[in-house]
């Protein structure tokens, strides 16, 4: 059976963001506390052709979330503590767009996966090596991806409201498993019985209030009407553990300053040459011009190196 449907068109992806320009994020800092809440533009896709609805992501938002988490390390040194959390009720996030996917090559989805894995990854490394503990506060239901991002952070806190759940539904609905670490973190980071894990990946309609605190996929299960203070409150308790220094400078994050050609891209240390024959990219990484600073009994020289990568 062949197909009349014309090939995915994509477009040539720019990850340029800053917290003036993000569409989906809203980024608060409030002294040694930020907040980071996602509100997903419905009309904000990458590409033509799906709107971005229940919170749901593509690439663009992952961008987004990819510059926040750099701007919170490096930028803002004074922050011990972020809470990542939805600006909507009852709805934190629905995950990895369904129609986005659909619509995708597989190229494309391979690298969008493994670009999100990677904001998971920084998540956890924030967390682990800069004292930036990251609180998931789930104020609605997370499923897929949603829950996935969840478990990037070293906390997950779970309103009490008779809906909001946590799921994996990848298995049920779509009959595919979660793409980006879900099931990896479930059992070897949150410890959850892998034969609870099994259960859990086959419920689509996931698992909510106590027993998702029992079989460990949240922290703590809270009350609608103490959701903000207890939030607050393990902020706080973040904040107090964090061994961040006090009087650390912040570094600014300006654009990167790019030619690009169809020849390859060139920024100020590191440049990429297409050789289309040979289906390579030959990276050149050049060192810093002029003297660097160096002890009185030491000498350094600077060296040019390059590798090649298919």
């Amino acid at each position: 059976m062949t197909s009349n449907a014309e090939p995915a068109v994509e477009p040539q992806v720019s990850f340029d963001a800053d917290p003036s320009s993000y569409r989906h994020w809203k980024l608060d800092v409030q002294g040694e506390v930020a907040y980071l809440r996602l509100d997903v533009a419905e009309d904000g896709g990458l590409v033509p052709g799906y709107e971005l609805k229940m919170n749901s992501y593509d690439l663009g938002v992952d961008i987004e979330l990819h510059d926040a988490v750099q701007r919170l390390r490096f930028s803002h040194p004074g922050v011990r503590a972020v809470v990542l959390t939805s600006a909507r009720d009852r709805n934190f996030c629905a995950g990895a767009n369904i129609r986005m996917l659909a619509q995708s090559s597989h190229p494309w989805k391979v690298n969008f996966c493994k670009f999100t894995n990677e904001t998971r990854n920084e998540i956890e490394d924030a967390t682990a090596h800069s004292g930036q503990t990251w609180i998931a506060a789930v104020n609605g239901t997370a499923a897929g991806g949603g829950y996935e991002m969840a478990l990037a952070c070293e906390q997950i806190l779970l309103i009490d409201d008779n809906s909001s759940a946590v799921a994996l539904p990848e298995v049920p609905l779509l009959g595919v498993l979660p793409g980006t670490g879900g099931l990896t973190r479930v059992t070897d980071k949150r410890k959850v019985r892998k034969d609870r894990a099994d259960v859990f990946a086959t419920r689509s309609e996931g698992i909510r209030g106590k027993q998702a605190v029992e079989w460990r996929l949240v922290d703590e299960v809270i009350p609608k009407r103490k959701w903000d203070e207890t939030v607050a409150e393990r902020a706080a308790e973040a904040v107090a553990r964090s061994g961040r220094p006090a009087d650390a400078r912040g570094v600014d994050l300006p654009p990167l300053q790019r030619d690009e050609s169809p020849d390859g891209i060139r920024y100020q240390h590191v440049e990429a040459r297409y050789d289309r024959a040979a289906g390579l990219v030959e990276i050149t990484v050049l060192g810093p011009e002029g003297t660097s600073p160096t002890p009185s009994n030491a000498s350094t020289s600077w060296a040019r190196g390059s590798g090649r990568s298919p």
